[in-house]
This record gives C-alpha cells, sequence and structure tokens, in this order.
C-alpha cells in the first residue's frame, strides 16, 4: 500500500484563505457616497447601495437618491390628487410624490408664484416615489404639469404612451 502524506494544516488553511481572497476582490468594491442638498427643508443624505444607482434608474429625473425625510412639507400631493384642486397657503412647502416605475418628467412650467426647491424630482426609496418640493411665495391659482412615460431597458422594445398629470394649487 502507497502511502501518501498530507500537506501540514497550516498551508491549507492559508491556501482556502487567499482562493476566498481573490474570490471577493473579483467582487469589486462597496461604493456609498453622500449628497448635500440646499435650500430650507431639502434632502440632507444620500447614500448609495452597493451597486451604484441613481434617481434615472427608478424613472425620477434627477439622479439624487434620498434615503432620509426632509422635514416634513406643509402640502403633499400625489397622483391620487388628480382632478381636484389642492389648498396651500403663502410660505407652505409643497410636495409632489409620483410613484416609482414611470419615466416622470416636469413641472413643464412653474408660476411666478412658486419656488422650486432643489434637487428637483429626487428618488425618494422608503416610500418609493419621484419628489418635487416648492415653496408658495404668494398668492394665487397655479397648475403643475408632469408627464410619465415607460421606464424600459436600454435595448428592449418599449411602449409609447405619454401619461399627463396635471395638479391645480390655490395658494391663499
Amino acid at each position: 500500500m502507497l502511502h501518501i502524506p498530507h500537506p501540514p494544516r497550516q498551508i491549507v488553511t492559508f491556501g482556502v484563505l487567499g482562493i476566498l481572497l481573490l474570490v471577493l476582490s473579483a467582487c469589486g468594491p462597496r461604493s456609498s457616497s453622500t449628497t448635500t442638498g440646499s435650500g430650507p427643508g431639502s434632502p440632507t443624505a444620500t447614500t448609495t447601495p452597493t451597486r451604484p444607482i441613481n434617481g434615472s434608474a427608478y424613472g425620477c429625473p434627477s439622479n439624487t437618491v434620498v434615503s432620509t425625510a426632509p422635514t416634513k412639507a406643509n402640502v403633499i400631493i400625489q397622483n391620487t390628487d388628480l382632478n381636484s384642486t389642492v389648498t396651500a397657503h403663502v410660505g407652505d412647502t409643497v410636495e409632489v410624490r409620483l410613484p416609482f416605475g414611470q419615466k416622470w418628467s416636469g413641472p413643464a412650467s412653474v408660476s411666478t408664484n412658486f419656488q422650486q426647491e432643489q434637487p428637483a424630482g429626487y428618488a425618494f426609496t422608503p416610500d418609493k416615489v419621484c419628489v418635487w418640493r416648492f415653496v408658495a411665495q404668494s398668492a394665487g391659482m397655479t397648475s403643475l404639469d408632469f408627464f410619465g412615460r415607460a421606464l424600459c431597458l436600454k435595448g428592449t422594445m418599449c411602449p409609447m404612451y405619454v401619461i399627463d398629470f396635471s395638479f391645480t394649487i390655490d395658494v391663499k
């Protein structure tokens, strides 16, 4: 009978650890970033997960991704507020929230009685919405129009449609 000697335990352990280290290093580095907003009530912290994702991956026009909520808005408008007039007061922060899954653009124009905060159309991941914030500067009626299209992967067939979300705000 032939006797084959076993390698010492330390060589096996270091060999396995070396292979594991090579496999883990091939996966690439983790990335994370922090972005700072500007203006009152603007979002202040942004982190990206292990693989870089930006707001446009969710359908938002801004590449900013926010996971920590800014100060709560006085008036929150959602897609369920279509065909109704929302009331706000001078000085109120008005927030428009549209769900992930569409490629959003807009607003088409912003009335002079509204000041748009930046970043506009950022992705708020906890609620899975794109967010635009405005401050009501003076009294009057205003309309905010947003447009949604299909959110498709590059190189794939994509349905051709545009939906118009129009919100009317009466600032008193």
